[in-house]
């Protein structure tokens, strides 16, 4: 699919991506609120605070100290980087097993930051904070980046990682939607903060991802979080979509059905699944239940009133009655 047509406009201005803690701790706002709960609302945005390169010694003052102070030591060796960032790794980041290292320069206070990348998972930019280095993920940080050049292709985004072994955020994601028992021909991924990520999947309906307190990942079709929310889901295209349903309803009585449009009637007991009413380009419609992806039961629309106290919605007149699907007989 084109980036274009796959890349909608998100609501609100995207929050810089911070440092994180001594762990990829959850990211803040610029009043300290932790910002990282998205669940299923439709904020789609990149939470976080842009790690400037500024900040980072080497202005007109750093020069004239440089000066002052003469001839400095050699800088480090590779050998030297990479036991000095595995070092601080190893305290910020334990899960990161360092695969490559650099170093990026030193604040004005003389804490160094590092970049690495890891076996598994995403990098991360290090500051050896005496007794407390923080970590900050090159995913995240190459999320938000994602989001301000798409609203200005000139943006400022900060420091970016730029390690070879880093330049993995698809791949990183493809393993959090398997993680899930989800996996698709990606061809983009995004992190909308430090708990929600998106993933694109090339011709083919996407996932928002979700990890929980726990750590452990669900995974929410586009399809479905677009009828359930208010938003939609950033890499997935309408017609992409829209070609799931044939998929869904495939080896079923409404197989032939050409879905024109459906809507989400509610979610019953775990073991019994959701409620979508359907509506085929010939007018017809019918009410669905969907457990583990596939179709469960069809119901007809005559018999909607009587079932879940409410008409089709798409192929009738509404009576604005709530449905309850948990109180739907077996049939």
């Amino acid at each position: 699919m084109s980036s274009s047509i796959k890349l909608t406009a998100l609501a609100g201005s995207a929050l810089a991506l911070a440092l994180l803690g001594a762990s990829p701790a959850l990211a803040q706002d610029n009043r300290g609120n932790n910002r990282s709960e998205e669940s299923s609302e439709a904020s789609g945005q990149v939470q976080g605070e842009v790690v400037l390169p500024g900040r980072i010694g080497g202005g007109r003052s750093d020069r004239n100290q440089q000066r002052q102070r003469g001839r400095q030591p050699a800088p480090p060796t590779a050998e030297e980087v990479m036991a000095q960032a595995t070092s601080v790794a190893a305290v910020a980041v334990p899960s990161c097993q360092v695969t490559e290292s650099s170093l990026l320069g030193m604040r004005e206070g003389g804490a160094k930051l590092y970049e690495v990348a890891c076996a598994s998972g995403p990098g991360y930019i290090l500051e050896a904070v005496e007794g407390a280095p923080t970590a900050s993920d090159c995913v995240l940080q190459s999320s938000l980046a994602w989001q301000l050049r798409r609203e200005n292709p000139e943006a400022e985004v900060g420091l970016q990682c730029a390690l070879p072994g880093n330049q993995n955020r698809v791949q990183v994601i493809s393993a959090y939607a398997r993680e899930a028992g989800v996996s698709c021909d990606a061809d983009e991924a995004v992190a909308l903060n430090t708990r929600v990520y998106e993933l694109g999947c090339a011709s083919a309906d996407g996932y928002r991802l979700e990890k929980s307190e726990s750590g452990s990942w669900s995974a929410m079709p586009c399809w479905r979080y677009a009828l359930i929310s208010t938003g939609t889901c950033q890499l997935t295209t309408a017609e992409e979509t829209r070609g799931e349903w044939p998929k869904l309803v495939a080896n079923t009585e409404v197989a032939a059905c050409n879905v024109e449009d459906v809507s989400w009637m509610g979610d019953g007991p775990a073991d019994r699944g959701a409620f979508y009413e359907v509506k085929c380009s010939t007018g017809e419609g019918m009410i669905v239940r969907f457990l583990n992806g596939s179709t469960q039961q069809v119901y007809s629309c005559v018999d909607a009133v009587q079932i879940f106290s409410k008409p089709c919605e798409l192929t009738g007149d509404a009576l604005g009655a709530t449905v309850e699907p948990e109180n739907v007989p077996e049939q």
